[in-house]
């Protein structure tokens, strides 16, 4: 039987004044372990846990007691009569364009103009593409209806002039195709967030008496707001504010909303069991940039250490471009390195460049904007350093070189080296970290000198420094220390 640490007793105290619950537990600090103890102390009740992920919820059904039913929010949604438009051939979008007819809808290609002047001609590819994704923003919201607010932000398309005319194009095809989707004879391929806004635009009501949101951090709307509104039940939410690092995609804290909604009562894990005092030190340094009161206390059990590692077990990047870097140079010195998420990142930037130096168009998300590839050099010399690395990896090797070296990638479980982005990693730890060099320092202030760092780059590099267990080698956010002021 585990004994609970003093914050995992008052967690569980907690649950049991029946009241709604808020646990703000820190890297490492023994999340899963605390719900499982609040899960064993009270069998009587039924117990629904939704899991970030299929892996995190395979693991609670055989950990959690039989009160329990674990899922993720995709599988509290489904319903066997998807599985036919889900099992469909896989759909590009330009199969998808076809399908849906949307010349019909624009009446062919429509030309926008771009941030640097440029002319980027929407051909029904590209526009099938942006449509795709704004209903995928639309089946992450709570929101009841799609609108031009569900459009993505595009590099290179953020005028009010671009945005006007991209709207022009993109939405009625979007919302063409949500209506072919809800359409259980429509032509376009279902897929796992489609129908789970379907389910969750049914207003449903689970069969639980206490529902345990985890990761509730990085909580997309749509689920969050189903399991708000299970007004019959008492709601837990568990994550870490200060990793929330996908809103970008939609996601939002449902931690400081389940607070604000539902009064609900705050319970803190600071007590790290992944690493010791070192790398606690190095994390809270990011977490006071993050502005929020909580101070990771390290393990005194772990000898985790601060410096240089030649042969890492792990390397986080900042970028996708960065990490296809990070992936040449160590294949090239004769490493077996594996990739989080495989290759097929890597390839498909490779492939959006070729695409667009041979003058054809892209709907790669990152790159959709742009006309040609010396539309996307000028864009990174003249206003985004990130897409730097990538312009300088195509230039200096060649979008098939890059495409093979997807392919050479080893497994995990086979490589001496494992590459990911930030993003990908958290949820993960590695015995020895090392932090890329494409975490770069903002940019003085023209005006005032003052370096501003965006706090949604300090929770991602404190997801960074958190994957370490035993050594930690940051000294890529050496210019920590130079930062002088956080703006959201």
């Amino acid at each position: 039987m585990v004994t609970p640490t003093p914050e995992q007793a008052d967690a569980i105290a907690s649950y049991g004044d029946g009241t709604d619950l808020v646990i703000q537990a820190g890297a490492g600090c023994g999340k899963s372990s605390t719900l499982k103890l609040i899960a064993r102390a009270d069998r009587r009740r039924r117990m629904a846990y939704v899991a970030y992920n299929r892996s995190i919820a395979a693991d609670a059904k055989r950990s959690f007691p039989a009160n329990v039913a674990a899922s993720t929010g995709h599988g509290l949604a489904f319903d066997p009569r998807h599985l036919p438009r889900l099992q469909r051939p896989r759909q590009t979008a330009l199969d998808a364009a076809k399908a849906l007819d949307i010349d019909r809808i624009t009446g062919g290609v429509q030309r926008i103009p771009t941030d640097l002047g440029h002319v980027k001609a929407m051909t029904s590819k590209v526009t099938m593409r942006a449509a795709l994704e704004t209903v995928e923003r639309y089946c992450h919201s709570a929101d009841d209806d799609l609108g031009a607010r569900h459009i993505p932000r595009y590099d290179g398309l953020t005028s009010p002039d671009a945005r006007a005319a991209l709207t022009t194009v993109v939405l009625p095809v979007a919302r063409a195709a949500w209506a072919d989707l809800r359409r259980e004879d429509g032509v376009l391929k279902l897929s796992h967030d489609h129908y789970l806004k379907l389910w969750a635009l049914g207003r449903p009501r689970l069969a639980a008496d206490v529902v345990l949101l985890d990761e509730a951090q990085d909580t997309n709307d749509v689920l969050a707001r189903v399991l708000l509104d299970q007004e019959h039940a008492q709601r837990i939410a568990v994550g870490d504010s200060a990793q929330q690092i996908y809103a970008w995609r939609g996601a939002r804290d449902a931690l400081g909303t389940f607070e604000r909604e539902l009064g609900a009562q705050l319970a803190t894990l600071s007590q790290s069991f992944r690493f010791g005092p070192a790398i606690a030190d190095a994390a809270n340094r990011w977490l006071y940039l993050v502005g929020t009161d909580m101070r990771l206390t390290g393990w005194a059990g772990c000898e985790s250490t601060i410096g240089p590692v030649d042969q890492p077990d792990a390397v986080l990047c900042r970028t996708n471009a960065g990490a296809v870097g990070v992936v040449l140079e160590s294949l090239a010195a004769g490493r077996r390195v594996a990739m989080v998420g495989g290759g097929g990142d890597m390839k498909r930037l490779a492939w959006a460049a070729r695409d667009l130096q041979a003058g054809r168009p892209t709907d790669h998300p990152e790159l959709i904007a742009f006309p040609t590839w010396s539309a996307v050099r000028e864009y990174a010399e003249e206003e985004d350093g990130s897409l730097e690395t990538l312009v300088r990896l195509i230039d200096e090797y060649g979008a098939e070189d890059i495409a093979d070296a997807a392919d050479a990638l080893a497994s995990e479980d086979e490589a001496q080296l494992v590459v990911s982005t930030a993003h990908k990693a958290k949820g993960r730890e590695w015995p020895e970290v090392k932090i890329h060099g494409d975490f770069r320092a903002p940019k003085p202030d023209p005006v005032t000198s003052l370096r501003i760092l965006r706090r949604e780059e300090a929770r991602l590099a404190y997801v960074a420094v958190t994957r370490a267990q035993l050594r930690l080698d940051h000294a890529a956010l050496a210019w920590v220390d130079t930062v002088t002021a956080v703006t959201d």
